[in-house]
């Protein structure tokens, strides 16, 4: 074939494939349909800031989706807004895209078009940036239908809190401040108090150096009508006084008591015990109060730690078998103290009355139930009805704030009674004692001081680092969705999934409470020369039930924690 006869068929083959392409590119483009109701002159879209607030990508959003039918200021579909369409889409019931016959690819607008969402008598059925944000989550855009990712919904939320000068943009809007946050005015929020919280937690740690500096000091000038000196023996012995055999556990215990008493005190100024604005007042104190945030996380670290101190001297109990009698009856103050604690606990967990508390509202409260004979009574009685609601959180909030607290309390009181009327901490008798150094009751109590301003310290970063737990309020107080256990009843939970409610539920943890509390009745116990050491020999049976116990919850609830 002749070199131009190949020439010519390649050129025309590359024609024929151009043309092709500009045949295919060119009814494609005049047959792409416009947007229902385009806009003749279509404004610029927000400028781009870096980096850009939630507000700002709010505006982006909003330019995309939203201005078409709300007006690029908010104005709503009003009669100058369509001015700016197209003429043909000028009248959008009309034009057949949005009116009764719109097609399937579009949407029907109602007849008084859509809403204005600035400007006075805007977004009148919501008071809370979290309603607003839930309205918008849940129906716009209009086509299609909840199309709108959550962070969208609060980007969009933060905008048109802007475009009403409301709310305060250096806030980020979440499911755990909203329901502070109102639509219709601006708001200041206090300052951040980890500054503050850091500086404490300074001070206290200087104040522990200073009480360990000043041991001679402190000893000679405590006073003798001390109270709280008279609630230790004149002299301890030193061995039984260090802090490797206490481990501090008793009084951080005591500490924390304490600094739940005045957060709890100070959070009852803010909290609203109603469904309908629990959730809400919880984040009002964390996120407008100042230093509220502080005050509510501190409470919160300061119960966990509570319960941790708790089952912490429990094991020290029982390890070194300081339960011997005389006190024995002590020992069942001190178990009572933790499952009261516990129920504190788990009461004031409630008091949230957010999605986060589904499962001990739903699953915790009907373990009641199955107890045969009195259950459906005694559910009522601490309910407060024959299902969780409102009166519920006025029970638990009740049971909380007087009930269990005013047992806790007396049985606090009583419980350090007995400490000092058996004693103190557990030694040999005199006779029995190999290491006759004692120290006065001053220099015990410069330790527990001084455990108590790191314990401080340490709270104090722990709450300014980490938030307490918030989630978004149950809506219409429905109960419906998955939510797990706290953490101190994951090993319940857990439990649970072997079968029977009442057997893996209610018996198994009230079997637990018994076992750990006959360990100084039925099983033998340290002898006097024994005391004051770690793992005599005398109650090594009573230390492997005990210790296997512990274990078996501790990961049965690590297991939870898991899952």
């Amino acid at each position: 074939m002749p070199i131009q006869f190949r020439k010519l068929i390649l050129i025309s083959a590359a024609l024929f494939l151009l043309g092709g392409a500009l045949g295919w590119a060119g009814p494609a483009s005049a047959s792409r349909p416009e947007h229902p109701a385009a806009l003749s002159t279509r404004p610029s879209p927000p400028p781009t800031v870096y980096p850009p607030s939630q507000s700002d990508t709010g505006a982006q959003v909003y330019w995309g989706m939203c201005q078409d039918c709300h007006g690029d200021q908010g104005q709503g579909l009003a009669a100058e807004w369509r001015a700016a369409y197209a003429p043909d889409y000028q009248n959008c019931w009309a034009a057949g895209c949005h009116g009764e016959d719109a097609p399937s690819n579009s949407f029907t607008i109602p007849e008084a078009g859509a809403p204005a969402l600035a400007g006075p008598g805007a977004l009148p059925r919501f008071s809370t940036a979290l309603e607003l944000e839930a309205y918008i989550q849940e129906n716009m855009p209009l086509f299609p239908t909840g199309s709108l990712t959550e962070d969208q919904a609060w980007e969009l939320t933060a905008y048109l809190l802007s475009l009403n000068a409301a709310g305060n943009p250096s806030l980020t809007l979440s499911s755990t401040n909203s329901g502070a946050i109102p639509v219709h005015s601006q708001i200041s929020p206090p300052e951040s108090s980890l500054p503050g919280a850091l500086l404490l937690s300074l001070c206290l740690i200087l104040g522990a150096v200073g009480c360990s500096a000043g041991k001679k000091y402190l000893q000679t000038k405590t006073g003798t009508g001390n109270f709280y000196l008279h609630l230790h023996p004149a002299t301890i012995p030193a061995n039984q006084a260090r802090f490797g055999y206490t481990l501090g556990a008793g009084g951080l215990a005591a500490f924390f008591c304490l600094v739940l008493l005045i957060t709890g005190l100070l959070e009852t100024y803010y909290y609203l015990p109603d469904p309908g604005g629990a959730a809400e007042s919880i984040q009002t104190l964390a996120t407008l109060v100042p230093y509220g945030d502080l005050v509510r996380n501190a409470h919160f670290w300061s119960a966990q730690l509570l319960v941790l101190a708790l089952m912490v001297h429990l094991g020290r109990i029982i390890l070194t078998g300081a339960y011997a009698p005389p006190r024995r009856f002590n020992y069942l103050l001190g178990m009572t103290l933790l499952v009261m604690a516990l129920l504190l606990d788990f009461t004031g967990y409630l008091l949230r009355w957010d999605q986060g508390v589904r499962w001990a509202l739903v699953v915790g409260t009907n373990l009641l139930k199955t107890i045969p004979g009195i259950g459906e009574r005694l559910y009522y009685f601490v309910i407060g009805g024959p299902e969780p609601g409102p009166t519920s959180l006025i029970r638990f909030y009740s049971w909380h704030i007087y009930g269990l607290t005013t047992l806790f309390a007396g049985v606090t009181v009583w419980h350090i009674f007995r400490v000092r009327r058996d004693g103190g901490v557990s030694a040999p008798p005199a006779g029995h004692r190999q290491a006759r150094k004692r120290i006065p009751r001053a220099e015990l109590i410069r330790k527990e001081v001084l455990s108590m301003l790191i314990g401080g310290a340490l709270l104090l970063l722990l709450s300014a680092v980490f938030p307490a737990p918030i989630d978004k309020p149950l809506a219409g107080g429905s109960l419906s969705g998955d939510s797990g256990a706290p953490w101190f009843f994951l090993w319940i939970q857990e439990t649970l999934k072997l079968g029977d409610p009442f057997l893996w539920g209610v018996a198994l943890p009230l079997l637990v409470v018994i076992a750990l509390g006959v360990l100084p009745f039925i099983f033998p116990n340290a002898k006097p020369e024994e005391l004051g050491r770690w793992l005599p020999a005398g109650n090594r049976l009573g230390q492997i039930i005990g210790a296997a116990l512990i274990a078996i919850l501790f990961l049965l609830t690590l297991l939870g924690w898991l899952s």
